[in-house]
């Protein structure tokens, strides 16, 4: 057989991707690696890379989408803040409030981070 059997690249980072990585494993594993050895296999085989290429450009799409949602919640936190501090008087209040959006701007920006991290990885199939 000609075919050269690749390692199926990590489709699992973004929501649903394990489940389609699992039933695209599955299928392999029937198909290419029965006992059969027929002309087919090629053709299964290519197309089986194809869907997976297909998968993981449709789980990077969906891994920045969510990473501009973690932006827009950096930016719109940012914006909060703008009225922090515009002057010398010291609120309790508003400076727990202030503290704590601090906090959520970090989380966010750490998510974005992570999700960035996981559609590079996606992208570069490690």
């Amino acid at each position: 057989m000609t075919m050269e059997r690749q390692k199926a690249q990590p489709l699992s980072a973004a929501p649903g991707g394990a489940d389609i990585a699992a039933a695209i494993h599955l299928v392999r594993n029937i198909v290419l690696e029965s006992a059969l050895d027929c002309g087919c296999r090629d053709r299964v085989h290519e197309a089986l890379r194809e869907l997976e290429d297909f998968e993981r450009q449709r789980n990077i799409v969906k891994l920045l989408a969510a990473a501009r949602e973690e932006r827009r919640k950096v930016a719109l936190l940012t914006e909060m803040l703008s009225d922090f501090a515009e002057d010398d008087t010291v609120d309790e209040g508003v400076v727990e409030t202030a503290s704590l959006m601090f906090l959520d701007i970090a989380a966010a920006a750490q998510e974005g981070s992570r999700i960035l991290r996981d559609a590079l990885s996606l992208r570069t199939g490690e």
